[in-house]
Order: structure tokens, then C-alpha cells, then sequence
């Protein structure tokens, strides 16, 4: 169940994207489907933002990340640093300090908040970037807290990665701020920006084998091609030197999880088992399949 509007729109047009990247051109829709998608389309046009201005409609959906920050933001320009020598654990936590004084970054969180940065293997072979924080991974400081983590964690355990070749970061250090009254939004450009060189410095910290994307807006982070996440998926990229693969969030398969959709993140999943050449069996290969 979305109870977002605006969320469920989002959704419906990825997998929408999806199916017509995967060659489906005729969708059939029934009346029931129909009275449900207007419903949500009224709801996501009436729902007024602070400064009072209504929300777009369907056509005007716009990507993962917005182009100008909310009227009530103003955001610097991003921090320049150089984190110290020293050990991966050294620089991990000399940097770590430094978000934590950063002004800008406890400017956006409340006392009971902290600064998420990443977790896990410092000797990671494969670095997964997601969203920005929600609520839940701001209270705890960590990334990928509540459902769509535990859901990754399943996922991670069906292809059999260590964790000690696993690290876990999101592309912001903190939550945007919310500007509709349903409590959630993308980043904006010049939100990534600034938080791009500490995501950046977790990454250069690290030094996985592989980089994978979760969703558009860590694939807007670290690319920035303005390409759909349905078109860049399934291909090998790169961010300084290191291949990137972009596949969706866990958070699609929890709205939608269809085994088609499923099957598509799984056939991401395999490649990125290739590419670390981890052995991969045969029942892996047929996870989400017509004949499993």
C-alpha cells in the first residue's frame, strides 16, 4: 500500500517505463485501475506545498531529481576537504568527523538526528549507493534502515556476497526536508551537489571493484547522464575508474513486486556476481524465471 500520491505515480511510471524498455507496447488497464490511477492523480494534484503552489500533474511528473531547490532552501556550494593520510579505518573516521561538524549537514537535522554515513567492509569489493536518508535512517545514523534494507539484505543473501565485501551508502548525509504535507521528496540538484564530495570520498576511501547504483537518484548522483534508470540498467558504466552497474531500488520491488520486475533486478544482481567472478549456480540463474 503507497499512501504518497505522488510515490504511487512515480512507481506506476517506472514499471511502465520498464515494460516498454523490455519491448511491451500494449498495456490493457482495467475500470477498477482506471478509478484507482485518477484517484491518485486528484490526490497528487491537490495536495498544496507550504508555499501554497499544487503539485503537477501526471504529465508533468517530474524525474528523481528536481531541478531547483525548494523556495525555502538555500543550499552552498559543495565543501572542499582533503581528508588526512592514514589507514582506510583512519580516513574513514577523520571523515566521518567531518560530516559531523559539517554546518550545513546538522543545519538539516534535528537534535534527535544524526549524519548517515556509510556502513560496512572498509575492504569492500562491491559499494551499493541508494537513496537519500528517510526518517528512520537519520534517527539511527545508517543507511538503508527499514524495509527496503531488509530486503536488500535478502537479496544480497540469495546471491551470496560476504559481508565483508559489502559497503552500504546513501547520497546524502542528511533527510531533505519535506515539502508536502505527505512527509517525502527527492533531493535536488544542488543538494546532490554538496553531498557529492563526501559520497564521493566514502567511495575513494573504499576503493570497491564495483559500484552499483540503486535507483535513479544514486545514478543521477554518480552519473548524471539525465538517461531513465529503465534505460542505463543492465549495463556496465563507470565512476572514477570503477565499473558502475545501475539497477532500481529495493524500494520499486516493495511497491511493485511483480516477478517480472523482480527478474529484471535479479539479471542486474547476476552481472555484478560476474563481474566480481563469483560462481553462480544454476538455480541462481532461474531465480524469478517463468519455469522457477
Amino acid at each position: 500500500m503507497i499512501d504518497d500520491p505522488a510515490e504511487a505515480l512515480d512507481v506506476l511510471i517506472e514499471e511502465l517505463r520498464r515494460q516498454k524498455a523490455s519491448g511491451v507496447r500494449h498495456v490493457i488497464v482495467s475500470d477498477a485501475s482506471l478509478a484507482a490511477l485518477k484517484a491518485l492523480a486528484t490526490g497528487a494534484a491537490s495536495s498544496p506545498s507550504p508555499a501554497g503552489s499544487l503539485r503537477p500533474p501526471v504529465a508533468a511528473v517530474k524525474p528523481a531529481v528536481r531541478a531547483e531547490a525548494p523556495a525555502q532552501l538555500v543550499i552552498p556550494p559543495p565543501p572542499i576537504f582533503t581528508i588526512p593520510p592514514g589507514t582506510k579505518a583512519e580516513r574513514m573516521a577523520a571523515l566521518t568527523a567531518l560530516i559531523h561538524a559539517c554546518v550545513e549537514t546538522r543545519r538539516h537535522l534535528t537534535a534527535k538526528q544524526n549524519p548517515v554515513v556509510g556502513a560496512g567492509s572498509l575492504s569492500a569489493k562491491v559499494l551499493f549507493v541508494g537513496d537519500a536518508p528517510t526518517i528512520e535512517e537519520v534517527e539511527s545514523g545508517k543507511p538503508f534502515v527499514g524495509a527496503s534494507g531488509d530486503l536488500l539484505q535478502r537479496i544480497l543473501a540469495a546471491t551470496a556476497i560476504p559481508a565483508e565485501d559489502i559497503f552500504l551508502v546513501n547520497v546524502m548525509v542528511w533527510r531533505p526536508e519535506p515539502p508536502t504535507v505527505f512527509g517525502k521528496r527527492p533531493p535536488t540538484v544542488k543538494e546532490l551537489a554538496f553531498n557529492h564530495p563526501y559520497l564521493k570520498a566514502q567511495i575513494e576511501i573504499v576503493r570497491p571493484q564495483v559500484i552499483v547504483a540503486l535507483g535513479g537518484q544514486a545514478f543521477e548522483a554518480l552519473v548524471g547522464s539525465g538517461v531513465p534508470i529503465t534505460q542505463a540498467r543492465g549495463q556496465w558504466l563507470e565512476f572514477a575508474g570503477i565499473p558502475l552497474m545501475a539497477t532500481f531500488h529495493p524500494n520499486y520491488l516493495l511497491h511493485n513486486p511483480s516477478a517480472s520486475a523482480k527478474r529484471t533486478l535479479w539479471e542486474d544482481f547476476l552481472l555484478v556476481m560476474e563481474k566480481l567472478a563469483m560462481p553462480i549456480t544454476e538455480k541462481q540463474r532461474a531465480f524469478f524465471t517463468a519455469s522457477k
